[in-house]
């Protein structure tokens, strides 16, 4: 487990992440609320799309710092590993928030898959050791 193939792996699924967000972005904004007015509707439309296009960024920036030298690399999945803990934390808000309307609340899988990916980042970007061939 070398920092470039989590770089690449996390990158790959930021980016699935986001085209899937972007595509489904109309029957997100809908589900859950059946009598949604059209403004509503453009709102969470918008909001879904600026998630979307935030994960594909995120997902190119972390694949492009796969190629960076291992110690720069780990600082990256420190930073990444940081940034997940931010995710858990809002994905943890909006699934108490939203018991009320389960169909707009994110699913369970998605906040395992988060809490992983944030394991896995600070596994290797903090515990485990690297010889410099392994880059």
């Amino acid at each position: 487990m070398t920092p470039k193939i989590v770089l690449t792996t996390t990158g790959i699924i930021m980016i699935l992440h986001g085209l899937l967000f972007f595509f489904g972005a109309d029957d997100m904004a809908r589900s859950g609320v059946p009598d949604i007015s059209e403004k509503a509707l453009r709102v969470g439309i918008g909001l879904a799309e600026i998630v979307a296009i935030t994960s594909v960024f995120l997902g190119i920036v972390l694949i492009f710092s796969r190629d960076i030298e291992i110690s720069s690399a780990k600082k990256v999945l420190t930073g990444t590993g940081i940034g997940y803990l931010f995710l858990i934390a809002g994905v943890i808000k909006h699934v108490i928030d939203f018991q009320d309307i389960p169909e707009q609340a994110p699913p369970i899988p998605m906040l395992v898959i988060i809490v992983l990916l944030a394991v896995w980042s600070f596994y290797v970007s903090l515990i485990k050791k690297h010889s410099i061939e392994e880059n």
